[in-house]
């Protein structure tokens, strides 16, 4: 009994310290679920996408996260994005920028409401920019938290009519070791937000 109890202590003790050292489930990029919620089916036709980079700090990782040696495969700005339509379809993304991300995860949420989105104008019937003003994760505490917010403008170059539709979110989960539980927060962050953006101006053009 003894020994057994020296050996559950020794085992605790290596993993707090690899925990210290963030050695523990670190070293891959963040990979983010998305899932376009099915709403009202918009009035099929093409659309030009275009995302513009709005963030005031274009650092994925936070201050905190970063200062911790924390998500260093994603410092750079870089993740992976997997997509499951609402027809179980999978579409898998890897080394993605943040506009890139943004661009994928809108283009088929438009998608899933019936509307094809092309970063050209050809065959456009309406243009959907994109600003992303928020998109990050880091260290809060205890907890891994991410944050997105964007702002989409739906208009026709030499037609006045606009509409904006603006959403933003956060996620949070409790910091396990390492890296371990930072794509749940930012995933359910980006899901909350470019679900609730409100695309149906579309219909006007």
């Amino acid at each position: 009994m003894r020994r057994s109890t020296l050996s559950i202590l020794t085992v605790l003790v290596v993993f707090s310290a690899l925990a210290l050292s963030g050695c523990v489930g670190s070293g891959k990029r963040l990979n983010l679920d998305f899932k376009p919620q099915g709403g009202l089916q918009l009035t099929s036709g093409v659309v030009q996408l275009v995302v513009v980079d709005n963030r005031a700090s274009k650092n994925l990782v936070g201050p905190e996260a970063t200062s911790r040696e924390l998500l260093k495969e994603s410092q750079p700005g870089i993740l992976d994005l997997t997509t499951t339509m609402p027809n179980g379809t999978t579409i898998s993304l890897s080394h993605l920028s943040v506009p890139a991300l943004v661009f994928e995860s809108i283009k088929n949420k438009l998608a899933s409401l019936g509307v094809t989105a092309n970063p050209d104008t050809a065959g456009a019937k309406a243009r959907v920019t994109v600003y992303v003003t928020e998109f990050v994760i880091d260290v809060e505490g205890n907890d891994y938290v991410g944050r997105v917010a964007m702002r989409a403008v739906i208009d026709r170059p030499g037609i006045q009519t606009i509409h904006n539709t603006v959403a933003s979110a956060q996620g949070s989960k409790f910091k396990l070791v390492g890296d371990m539980g930072a794509n749940d927060p930012l995933t359910d962050a980006l899901n909350k937000c470019v679900n609730a953006l409100d695309f149906s101006g579309i219909n006007t053009f």
